[in-house]
């Protein structure tokens, strides 16, 4: 399957004991298409070019005086900070959870 850009990053929040939060720069509706919580199999391009496999769940974010969004939370151990203008790609997989 061809992989479909879901993001450019413009802002990555540490989540202490869930993983990091990957707010997009702007809505994307590729996903919305997912159900809350869906767990993806990523590839992470980094502004220098460095590409990085993850996995992230979708999630909603509710923030004063903005519209909910869709955002997506690394869930990998060792998941670290996302630079802003990172691109994140889905490679067309469901992660299994085992």
């Amino acid at each position: 399957m061809k992989k479909l850009l879901l993001m450019h990053v413009a802002e990555s929040v540490p989540l202490t004991g869930l993983g990091v939060l990957l707010l997009p720069s702007i809505p994307l509706p590729a996903l919305a298409g997912y159900a809350l919580h869906t767990g993806l199999a990523l590839t992470l391009r980094f502004p220098n070019g460095q590409e990085e496999p993850a996995i992230a769940s979708v999630e909603e974010v509710s923030r004063p005086e903005v519209a909910d969004m869709r955002a997506l939370l690394l869930t990998q151990e060792g998941a670290g900070p996302v630079p802003p203008g990172t691109e994140v790609w889905w490679t067309g997989e469901e992660p299994g959870w085992e």
